[in-house]
């Protein structure tokens, strides 16, 4: 009896050990697999990519007190003209609008380059006809209701570098700017620069005021002024900076 327990012991012990060098031998054949494959993954260049600026300094929300903004002002990329920072714009027309677009047009560059807006942050907007950084679009609200994140309501700013006004917002406002008392041309200029605003780096909005004053370009007036004492259509001090 004793032997055939040995034998079988001298048996199990053998299965076992033929198994570990099995096991051994496969994780040897795997650890050179992985080995060929590292190499060959490391015999060029990794390329990583740049992040984009919303990854590196996405814009806090939060509520204007008088403060400084503390967003990030970081280095900013762009078309350099004689020290000053040039941004680039095609002005287009979507959809059956009826304001007439030459009017609109005049009245964008206007605002643009008006010496109480976004220059005051140390740029220039030139418009052309091709390459451009961005585009300034009269929209019907129909086309801006099936443009990806945007409502027919309002106008609309979208990471394919469109500036998307509404046709209707542009000529009439909104029942808050009326009611406020701000006048037509008014909503114009702040419509623009606070949609311009966005594409500039103010990706979130500043959602009010919690210490009066005029509201910031970045609070959405289009629906009301949220703690702030008026309606204002330029960019206060502390929104003067950009990340183009």
């Amino acid at each position: 009896m004793k032997s055939v327990k040995s034998l079988l012991l001298i048996v199990a012990t053998t299965v076992a050990l033929a198994s570990v060098a099995t096991v051994k031998a496969l994780n040897f054949g795997a650890d050179t697999e992985k080995d060929e494959l590292l190499k060959q993954l490391t015999s060029e260049p990794i390329s990583i990519p740049t992040p984009t600026d919303f990854e590196r300094w996405p814009e806090p929300v939060y509520v204007y007190s008088g403060g400084t903004n503390t967003a990030s002002t970081a280095d900013a990329t762009g078309h350099m003209v004689d020290g000053v920072k040039v941004i680039y714009y095609k002005t287009l027309v979507w959809g059956d609008v009826v304001a007439d677009f030459s009017d609109f047009k005049a009245k964008v560059a206007e605002t643009l380059n008006d010496s109480r807006g976004w220059v005051r942050a140390g740029l220039k907007f030139v418009e052309v006809s091709s390459g451009q950084d961005v585009n300034v679009i009269l929209s019907d609200p129909a086309s801006l209701g099936i443009t990806a994140g945007c409502s027919s309501e309002l106008s609309c700013t979208t990471w394919a570098n469109q500036v998307i006004i509404n046709d209707v917002r542009w000529r009439e406002g909104t029942d808050a700017s009326r009611a406020g008392g701000m006048s037509a041309r008014d909503y114009q200029h702040m419509v623009v620069n606070h949609e311009m605003g966005h594409w500039l780096g103010h990706y979130s909005h500043i959602e009010g005021c919690d210490a009066g004053g005029p509201a910031p370009i970045m609070l959405q007036q289009s629906t009301g002024l949220r703690g702030c004492d008026s309606f204002n259509a330029w960019p206060l001090d502390f929104e003067l900076w950009t990340l183009r």
